[in-house]
């Protein structure tokens, strides 16, 4: 509760840093030499002041919230679509490293009301250098203003509108409102030939829903005519939208949802009659699904998306952008000649989701900014290919949006240029034309993947070429055609039989692989035990083995030994000295993590296995006590889901217990029918299990990767490990939706309805 009053804190100061900022009062604008081409982006919209209301979760129908305690209405916060994008086109175009040349110009277009907050709102846009020479103000209407429920732990909105004089201020641009005398605004009215001189001096014009449509129209027309590029932002009120203002946007840019609601106000008129060039859509339609659909995951439906935009673009639309939120951005293009898919950006280091207000407004603006530096030639980085010109838009909008949920409020959450340029220089390289095959880093989720190699041997009857399946380099090439798989872990000393650690990493390599981590699997000589064999001379070949594990990895450029013994334990009551084998296990790890200190080593515990039957460290209670009697920085565990169900224990709880000594972790899921280890597919079988173990891998922050220990057999070991991946980032996205404050309600009451009811919506979201 402490941390949502400081949220609104901070929000309250920051809208004061805005009001109170120098800058001209008049005109906002920017001073550029004579001499020097001038571009400027004219911004169309909407103004607000907004009243945002803490709240620890949505109402439902009828009900009555009361605002979080220790909180308080924040009023009069500018706000907005039209304001909001202003100004970020004006941050995000702006960067103490440019050259005069380089700066881009912002002007804004909207209608100001007859009431104190149309001063908060000038002075929010002039102070961020936005020129408002051409906006009106309305004698009879008040501002806009904005009812906005935010969620502080989720960082969750929703909101209720008032437009005041965004929609009933615009009278002399013909919209016609009741109130108005109609010979006088005849008289006053806007002719075509002054809307195109009021924005001839403009290169590319941006709007959206919260004005009057009419006035869209007007002004994307007179852009049509002057061949100014045009981009309508979809968000504001749910309308349709005639062909016209669809054909004069070159770009239309909604999200899922408003994708959704637009289309559904047309009908394609010959739906079931194939039009020439169809079957060139349709390939190109299925490739984007092919590439884009794993990479999403689950919780959205790619054909549905492409079957919304391609039914807008049989209505006029030209180049449909779908934003998508955490899962990034899609960009049909015209006549579905490609579809473009674009990562979200992660969010800087150690930032969280605080509000996500103006992050759809942002992005807007951002590839608005970066395609006009783009078209002009003011970037430094020019790039020649349209795709990439288009991918590397997307995803400059994207860095300008995961930094705008960082911070609280529409306004004071906005971006600069460097504080974009630095985040994306921190992520490298998102831009995707398609999924990378091979093993290349997902930006879209924070773990890398890695899947039992020896899987490979499974279903070779799929396998397409003629090569045979019979070595560790045959399955790790086979493992490269995984989408979106990034690490190999390779079992010591069993694949490295026939090849040797360097040529495993030029195998790697080759695959765009890399290596997670080199796990021991003791061959069958230690059957009566490895580490606490009985004979000493055993024991002792199973530590150096162990070692040479360590300098394995250190040969593939892992830092990572996983420890499974297959026969550390007995069968029998009174077969072993309990005490002493526990000790030989102690002191052999000591002198593993003493000799290796560079090494992060595991123990991966088992309760019970064919080859025997009581393991001398059984469940995670157990393997904690083992790393405080080791007593080593560098000890830690590796949790696999299957041992901790045969354990029965629930792997959340394990996690949470475990917490930063958890080095690793294995996903699977079973029956556990007869203590038998299933390694069926991750959240198969305990869909409610494997939501609570990304939601507690989230609240101790695992730095380790993820790797899949299952055993298709009688599945496609590929699509398999592909069909993980998915689940694994609608698992872990839906954890990251759950509500802190609803939650921690949950386990003060030990309220198991509320549990189950929140586990059930988090479930469905998957």
């Amino acid at each position: 509760m402490i941390q949502s009053v400081k949220l609104f804190r901070f929000l309250l100061l920051s809208i004061s840093a805005i009001i109170t900022c120098s800058g001209d009062s008049s005109s906002g604008g920017q001073t550029l030499s004579s001499q020097k081409t001038i571009r400027s982006i004219l911004v169309a919209g909407s103004l607000n002041v907004d009243t945002f209301l803490p709240i620890s979760r949505f109402p439902s129908s009828g009900e009555n919230l009361t605002l979080l305690p220790n909180t308080h209405p924040l009023v009069d916060v500018p706000g907005g679509k039209g304001c909001n994008q202003a100004i970020a086109c004006a941050k995000l175009s702006s960067s103490t490293q440019q050259t005069q040349q380089e700066i881009l110009r912002v002007a804004f277009l909207g209608q100001f009301g007859n009431d104190a907050a149309s001063q908060i709102l000038q002075s929010a846009l002039t102070s961020n250098n936005v020129n408002i020479d051409l906006c009106g103000k309305s004698k009879q209407h008040p501002s806009g203003r904005g009812y906005v429920m935010i969620v502080p732990d989720s960082g969750e909105v929703s909101a209720v509108i008032s437009p005041g004089s965004n929609f009933y201020g615009w009278s002399k641009w013909g919209v016609k409102n009741p109130t108005d005398n109609d010979q006088q605004q005849a008289n006053e009215l806007l002719t075509d030939d002054e809307i195109k001189q009021m924005i001839s001096p403009h290169s590319l014009l941006q709007l959206q829903c919260e004005i009057p449509d009419l006035v869209n129209k007007r002004l994307a027309s007179a852009a049509k005519k002057l061949n100014i590029p045009v981009i309508l932002d979809v968000g504001g009120e749910d309308r349709h939208m005639d062909r016209e203002l669809l054909q004069c946007c070159d770009y239309l840019i909604p999200n899922e949802t408003e994708l959704e609601r637009l289309a559904g106000h047309y009908t394609d008129e010959n739906e079931n009659e194939r039009q020439q060039g169809d079957d060139k859509i349709e390939t190109t339609v299925q490739q984007a699904i092919d590439d884009i659909q794993p990479l999403i995951g689950q919780s959205l439906h790619v054909p549905t998306l492409l079957q919304h935009a391609k039914r807008l673009q049989k209505n006029g639309a030209n180049n449909v952008l779908i934003t998508l939120g955490s899962h990034g951005s899609l960009l049909v293009k015209k006549d579905v000649s490609s579809v473009l898919y674009q990562p979200s950006c992660p969010l800087p280091s150690g930032s969280r989701v605080v509000d996500e207000t103006g992050a759809g407004d942002c992005y807007r603006a951002g590839f608005a900014v970066a395609l006009l530096q783009q078209q002009c030639g003011s970037s430094k980085d020019v790039i020649d290919d349209d795709d990439e010109i288009l991918l590397h838009c997307m995803k400059f909008g994207s860095a300008a949006g995961a930094l705008a949920v960082t911070k609280a409020g529409a306004v004071p959450s906005i971006p600069t240029l460097d504080d974009v340029k630095a985040l994306l220089s921190a992520n490298g390289e998102a831009a995707m034309k398609c999924i990378p095959r091979g093993g290349a880093d997902d930006d879209t989720f924070p773990f890398m993947f890695g899947s039992r190699i020896n899987s490979m041997k499974d279903r070779l009857d799929l396998v397409s070429d003629s090569s045979p399946m019979i070595s560790p380099r045959d399955w790790l090439r086979r493992q490269a055609t995984i989408r979106g798989l990034g690490c190999v872990d390779f079992n010591y000393p069993q694949h490295f039989y026939d090849w040797d650690a360097k040529e495993a990493k030029q195998a790697l390599d080759e695959a765009n692989l890399v290596a997670g981590a080199v796990c021991l699997r003791y061959p069958s000589t230690f059957a009566r035990g490895a580490m606490n064999h009985p004979d000493p001379k055993l024991r002792r070949e199973a530590i150096e083995i162990t070692k040479q594990a360590a300098e394995v990895a250190k040969i593939l450029g892992c830092n990572e030994v996983v420890v499974w013994s297959a026969y550390d334990g007995y069968d029998y009551p009174f077969q072993v000295d309990y005490k002493d084998k526990w000790n030989q296990i102690v002191e052999a790890f000591q002198e593993c993590c003493d000799a290796y200190p560079d090494i992060k080593w595991s123990l991966e515990f088992k309760p019970t296995d064919e080859n025997t039957r009581f393991f001398t460290v059984p469940s995670t209670g157990a393997a904690m006590l083992l790393l405080k009697d080791i007593d080593r920085d560098n000890m830690g565990l590796t949790l696999d889901m299957g041992h901790m169900l045969m354990a029965g224990e629930n792997p959340g709880q394990s996690i949470a217990m475990v917490g930063d000594k958890l080095f690793g972790i294995q996903l699977n899921d079973g029956f556990t029918r007869l203590a038998a280890e299933d390694g069926m597919m991750f959240g198969s079988v305990h869909p409610s299990l494997a939501l609570e173990a990304m939601y507690q891998l989230r609240q101790i922050d695992y730095k380790g990767h993820l790797y899949f220990d299952t055993f298709p057999q009688r599945s496609d070991p590929v699509k398999e490990a592909e069909y993980n991946i998915r689940r694994v980032k609608d698992f872990w996205s839906a954890a990251g939706r759950m509500s802190k404050t609803e939650l921690e309600r949950i386990a003060s009451e030990h309220d198991a309805i509320g549990a189950l009811e929140l586990v059930n919506q988090s479930l469905r979201e998957c």
